[in-house]
């Protein structure tokens, strides 16, 4: 194949990489994670970043100065697609790595491509590729650095040293667990070069000062406040199975695989025994450094998860390159043995042999793309755009989740806390800060929910719900809204609009001139009682078509819900009714709100002065 022909194909594997990290880069809301990196690595000054914020969490330094450095090229944290195209394009360096990774073990061009192409196509990579988040650009930057310490290990010339150690250590000052690799390399070149101590202990000697570099950051920043003596860790604890059930599949493919996870990861994990096999019997090289940088970052982040909770797979991403190589050149060497059975050329059949590969890794990344049950994370911007304009300074929004991308979409006036603040907030100590609240503020809008598993998970809307009256509950994106106000509405500055029969004022009303996220109109009706009913009675809100008088929706309903009722009138001060008026049978045109009472037994309305047995509250108007 011409020279120009094999750069072709190589600049097309690169550019369908690119396509598919690019591909709704900026769709998907921020999650927490994301968001925290938006807000603390990019959206801090660098010195109180590493002041105040890295003490407390486990990332290195040079996160946060990456974070912030590309914060002021892009102009600021504002677009979404600008922040991730660092990550899309960092990763995108795995895909030559492994070209040339390949055809260095190896020495076939098909192998070579094969292993690029499933770099650019990886689900795991492309979803941490489209988020401002470390571990993608530190995927690229391991496939990188492996490659360069295996043409260091074979031609070890002064520039292989230089390039090797800046790249290396790049990676390996970007995420702690990197160093897995690093181990997994020295271990390689012991295995061939073991003859060479010069070589073993230069390397060694690099390899420490990097390792020295990266203690000296965990010290000098984590250990100045004990945070690695009191860090649980924030995932899964160590799990065996865990090996079959989530790292194959999650390393393999990714973690939106549309199938059992569990049968999919004992078929991957035997494929891949399968493909090792191969490899083995084509080349012990290639099999040692393929096996090496698979297995090794996984058993020592075993070790590791014994003491912290850190079992995931994301936290070995770069092991990536191990599963491809395996796959890549088992593959090839199956289509080697193939040949003289399949009227193929050897090439193609390789590709054949991958196609399993690629089809799971398409309905994969469909999964990824389109798939609700893979959403990334709930709809915070539109849990935003609902609630900026709607609140005001004498609101308060308590978020349940306590989930920093929130902060990143809320630009509401109205304060905004995280309750619970942890899980094991005790359910006394929430329902006095919500005491203390509730005197302080008229209304609260309780957003989003509690994170799974907390044990106080509902303390606050059991709270809020047993002394505050809700006046909004919507679903908007997924994520619930609630709002309460305090039951006792002031008595003050209100004229009658209509009394009916006696029984009860019409005070005043509040209607929403646009339908809530859920296609429902929100109404709020003030009512004052006048004298007791003989009988129970229920309000009603109906909406007619303005000009025919049809009935279009209602919402009929007891006294606040049964917390009043008509014969007694308990509470005898003006008091807040909610009705939702459900909008699905309402088409463009004119229509006009009515309100009333009627005795539900017989179904008898009450009257007002004039006769009618409904006043009309408004008219409003539909797609004008």
């Amino acid at each position: 194949m011409s020279p120009l022909r094999r750069y072709g194909l190589v600049f097309i594997i690169i550019w369908v990489g690119f396509g598919l990290r690019l591909h709704n880069l900026a769709g998907a809301p921020l999650r927490g994670d994301e968001a925290f990196s938006v807000l603390y690595w990019a959206d801090t000054p660098l010195g109180i970043a590493l002041s105040e914020i890295a003490p407390g969490e486990p990332h290195t330094a040079l996160v946060y100065a990456i974070g912030r450095l590309w914060s002021r090229v892009v102009g600021g944290v504002d677009s979404l697609f600008a922040l991730r195209l660092l990550s899309a394009l960092g990763n995108l360096l795995g895909a030559p790595a492994m070209i040339a990774l390949a055809w260095r073990l190896c020495g076939r061009l098909d192998v070579a491509l094969l292993a690029g192409l499933m770099w650019s196509l990886h689900p795991f990579e492309i979803w941490h590729g489209q988020e401002f988040r470390s571990y993608a650009y530190w995927g690229g930057a391991s496939a990188v650095a492996l490659w360069l310490g295996l043409r260091l290990v074979d031609q070890p010339r002064l520039a292989d040293w230089r390039l090797y150690a800046i790249v290396a250590g790049f990676a390996v000052l970007t995420i702690y667990t990197e160093w897995f690799s690093t181990v997994a390399l020295a271990v390689f070149a012991l295995i061939y070069r073991w003859r060479d101590w010069r070589f073993l202990m230069r390397l060694f000697a690099l390899q420490f000062c990097m390792a020295v570099s990266l203690v000296g950051s965990l010290a000098l920043i984590q250990g100045s406040q004990g945070f690695m003596a009191s860090y649980p860790g924030l995932v899964q604890a160590f799990s065996f199975t865990d090996y079959i059930i989530r790292f194959v599949p999650y390393l393999g493919l990714g973690g939106t695989i549309p199938l059992d996870n569990s049968a999919f990861g004992v078929a991957l994990s035997l494929s891949l025994l399968a493909a090792a096999y191969l490899v083995y019997r084509k080349s012990r090289r290639a099999f040692s450094f393929a096996v090496l940088s698979a297995v090794v970052p996984l058993l020592l982040l075993g070790i590791v998860s014994q003491r912290y909770n850190l079992f995931h797979p994301r936290y070995v991403l770069s092991a990536v390159p191990g599963f491809i190589l395996l796959l890549a050149i088992g593959g090839g060497q199956l289509a080697q043995l193939l040949a003289p059975y399949v009227r193929l050329a050897r090439g193609a059949l390789s590709w054949v042999v991958a196609l399993p590969w690629f089809i799971v890794a398409l309905l994969t990344l469909d999964a990824y793309f389109n798939s609700p049950a893979f959403v990334k994370a709930p709809a915070w911007d539109a849990l935003g755009e609902f609630l900026n304009p709607r609140v005001d300074e004498s609101d308060l929004v308590i978020q349940l989740a306590v989930d920093p991308a929130f902060g990143y979409y809320y630009r509401g006036a109205a304060r905004d806390i995280g309750l619970p603040i942890k899980p094991g907030q005790p359910a006394a100590e929430i329902q006095a800060t919500l005491n203390e609240l509730s005197n302080e503020y008229g209304s609260i809008y309780v957003v989003a929910r509690e994170q799974a598993g907390w044990e106080n998970t509902g303390v606050v809307v059991e709270w809020m719900r047993a002394n505050m009256q809700e006046v909004l509950d919507v679903d908007v994106g997924g994520l619930p809204v609630r709002q309460y106000r305090h039951w006792t509405v002031p008595d003050e500055g209100y004229d009658s609009l209509a009394r009916y029969a006696d029984t009860v004022s019409l005070l005043d009303y509040e209607t929403c001139a646009e339908p809530l996220p859920n296609g429902e109109y929100l109404l709020r009706v003030y009512w004052r009682p006048l004298a007791a009913s003989s009988r129970d009675l229920k309000s009603f809100v109906h909406v007619y078509d303005a000009s025919g008088g049809r009935l279009r929706t209602q919402d009929d309903q007891y006294p606040q819900e049964g917390r009043l009722n008509a014969t007694t009138w308990a509470h005898a001060g003006v008091f807040r009714e909610i009705y939702y008026l459900p909008g699905a049978s309402m088409t463009e045109g004119a229509y006009e709100i009515r309100a009333g009472w009627y005795e539900p037994v017989s179904g008898e309305r009450l009257l007002l002065d004039d006769g009618a047995d409904s006043f009309k509250l408004c008219v409003f108007e539909i797609g004008s």
